[in-house]
């Protein structure tokens, strides 16, 4: 015998694809607004006409 299905479960499924879908949209939104961040930083050591605008990170 098969087992009814839950109607509940379908749209339990929908919400939680629907919750990691927003996520990754919030997540790789705030990616974006930081790399466009650091990007636009840069643009402007570059057009103030400095040479040293590169990130120089030490090594450990």
């Amino acid at each position: 015998m098969t087992q009814p299905r839950d109607p509940d479960a379908a749209g339990r499924r929908r919400a939680l694809a629907a919750m990691l879908f927003l996520i990754v949209l919030v997540v790789g939104g705030v990616w974006l607004a930081n790399t466009l961040r650091r990007e636009a930083a840069r643009e402007d050591c570059l057009a103030s006409g400095r040479r040293d605008c590169a990130v120089i990170r030490p090594e450990p």
